[in-house]
């Protein structure tokens, strides 16, 4: 069975989050960790890049879907600094966010058979290529 990576955004358009994830996309990592196999106890991963106004008090999510065999989580981004940054600036927090925030969320959920340490040495990898 695939596992299914996805990394999506809910942002304000002047942080330029889609530039990011264009970079993530062009790198092609979906069919990479699509190749993967860490187990059967969990087969997909959303992450949601959100950077939003902190007024609208958004508060991080993060669920496990027992029968989608899925997590998905929300990776929270400070708005304004974000906008005053460089796009390379921004890629470089995003991977940042993602090596450090992911293992420990998915280590919380007992998955009897997922290969942790595979996934997370696969992530850093993969995600080092962007810097």
């Amino acid at each position: 069975m695939a596992f299914r990576f996805n990394i999506l955004a809910d942002f304000y358009w002047e942080t330029h989050i889609d530039k990011v994830l264009d970079a993530l996309s062009d790198l092609g990592y979906r069919k990479y960790f699509s190749e993967q196999y860490y187990g059967s106890s969990l087969e997909g991963l959303t992450v949601v890049l959100m950077c939003q106004d902190p007024k609208l008090n958004l508060k991080k999510r993060i669920r496990l879907s027992k029968n989608e065999k899925k997590i998905y989580l929300d990776i929270m981004l400070d708005l304004t600094h974000f906008i005053a940054i460089t796009p390379k600036e921004r890629e470089k927090i995003v991977v940042d966010k993602l090596i450090s925030e992911v293992p420990p969320i998915i280590s919380k959920y007992k998955l009897e058979d997922f290969d942790l340490v595979k996934f997370e040495k696969d992530l850093k990898n993969w995600m080092s290529k962007i810097l």
